[in-house]
């Protein structure tokens, strides 16, 4: 899988947005160099879907060891869009799709937008496309 940087923006119920924040905030704050929190939203998603695993299994299963590479962009006032935004690690669009997949599948029901970030991930083919 090839990190790569780019904007997806899709739209989300509120449970969703909720979990999937949750799942941001596990992957990024650490004590002591490990990830303590676990959300309530995204904890009881992780049970219902694996009820025989660690909740903290599952999460570092789906998100990896490393920096995760993506964040929760804002909210568009008005809607229920939110993006998802790769950091300067990068992040392969499949990684993503599964994380959609497991905290977020209504994610799939509606039209969502993937947008390669300029200057990243383009070449004259690409720009051309654009």
């Amino acid at each position: 899988m090839k990190r790569r940087h780019f904007t997806l923006t899709l739209e989300l119920g509120p449970d969703a947005v909720v979990r999937l924040l949750q799942l941001e905030q596990y992957a990024t704050d650490l004590v002591g160099g490990k990830r303590r929190h676990t959300g309530p939203g995204l904890r009881a998603r992780i049970i219902d879907l694996f009820p025989n695993r660690e909740v903290s299994t599952v999460l570092d299963d789906l998100i990896g060891k490393a920096e995760p590479g993506w964040r929760v962009g804002a909210l568009r006032d008005g809607t229920q869009l939110l993006s998802i935004v790769t950091t300067d690690a990068g992040a392969a669009f499949s990684t993503i799709a599964r994380i959609l997949e497991v905290v977020a599948p209504e994610a799939f029901a509606k039209p969502m937008s993937f947008e390669p970030m300029q200057g990243r991930t383009h070449n004259a083919l690409s720009t051309a496309l654009h």
